[in-house]
Parts: C-alpha cells; structure tokens; sequence
C-alpha cells in the first residue's frame, strides 16, 4: 500500500523524520529584539568615544571624520550610512530598508543622548574596546536577527550572507581595514591598537555566533 507521507517519514524504524513548521518572530518579537539591537550598539558606541575610540563598519568612517572635523558623532552616523539604503531597498526589501533606517536613526540619537546621562571617570582603553567590541556586536546579530541592520555596511554583509552563506563578520573586517587605516592619521598609536582589539572582537563575535543554520525564527 502506498503512503502519501514517505516522504517525510522513512522505511527504516531507525530514522523517522518528521517536518517541523518554521518558525516566526511576530511584531512584538521584532520590535523589543531592535529595541535591544539599538540600545546595546548605542552603549558600545558611548564607550568608544569615552575612551577616545574607533570601530569599524559605518560606524567607524563617522568616529574618523568626527575627530577629524569635530562634527558629532550621530549626524555623520546617520548621514554616512544613506547611501547603503538604495541596496536594502533595490535587493533586499522595503520592510528591511524601513527598519534598518529606524535602526540608525535610533543609533543616532541614542548615542548622543547617552553621554549626558553617565560618564566614566577612568576607563582603561583595552578594557573599554573589548566591552564596546561585545556590546556592539551582540547589538548587530540582535537587529540582523529581527530583520534590520545598525548600518550601511551590516546592511551589505546581511545581504550576502542570506544569499552566499559568506559570513557577515569576514566581510566587516575587509571593510575594517580601509577604516583603521584613516584612523591611523587621527588617532594616537595606543588609542588605534586598542580600537584594533575591539573591532577584532566585534567581528570574531558576530562571525561565530550569528549563523543562519544556528537560528530557525524569521
């Protein structure tokens, strides 16, 4: 006799496999899991600037030309990262582009609201670029988790990494390169090393925790 679910379940008893609906994030899943994304980058970032610190990605391009200029910080950020916009909205989708764009914005204001609410009277920079380097990223895989991004190149690395498989944290370190390279001219040798330590753990983070065979829910 002839079994519709063959192919679902096998003819050995020792390997029955069954399907699984998929998983799905509903709004409110959403909207607290970029709450947080938005609020954990926003504190790496007011941690950076404390210490007198860079990172990589969008987010260090606006630190460089910040202390270059003496612009704040959150304008750059906002402004250095609309031309990725066109991407997400021409490849990856409206909704994506909508949230990523509440994302920085968020990212934006949060940081620059954040210094007038603590200080840190002493803060080892080494210390201060591993914290920033954790906080930040889990940050990033916690807006990449509910469909947004904290930034232009986050948004580049999520798209290839949905359509090759090609990890997100590899591609920000390329683009890392380019970034502490300018930082060289504005920053002093010890404040660029540990800005170096903390982007390395940034992107070894991101690269080793965020997998989308390791996380189910879209």
């Amino acid at each position: 006799m002839t079994n519709n679910s063959a192919s679902t379940i096998s003819s050995s008893h020792a390997s029955v496999t069954y399907e699984r609906p998929r998983a799905a994030h509903s709004v409110f899943d959403n909207l607290q899991g970029q709450l947080f994304g938005i609020v954990m980058t926003s504190f790496g970032i007011a941690i950076l600037h404390a210490a007198g610190l860079v990172t990589g990605q969008a987010a260090g391009l606006a630190f460089v030309i910040s202390y270059a200029t003496g612009v704040d910080f959150g304008p750059l950020f906002f402004l250095v990262n609309l031309p990725f916009y066109f991407l997400a909205l021409a490849r990856i989708g409206v909704g994506f582009t909508i949230r990523s764009l509440v994302a920085v914005t968020g990212i934006a204001l949060l940081s620059g609201l954040l210094p007038t609410m603590m200080s840190f009277s002493a803060i080892n920079p080494y210390v201060a670029a591993v914290l920033a380097g954790f906080c930040v990223g889990i940050g990033v895989i916690a807006l990449f988790r509910h469909g947004a991004s904290g930034g232009g190149v986050g948004i580049l690395a999520y798209y290839l990494q949905e359509k090759t498989g090609f990890r997100a944290g590899w591609l920000q370190a390329l683009f890392d390169l380019a970034v502490f390279s300018a930082a060289a001219f504005v920053l002093e040798w010890p404040a660029l090393l540990a800005s170096i330590l903390g982007a390395a753990v940034l992107n070894a983070f991101v690269a080793f925790n965020h997998r989308a065979d390791w996380y189910v829910a879209r």
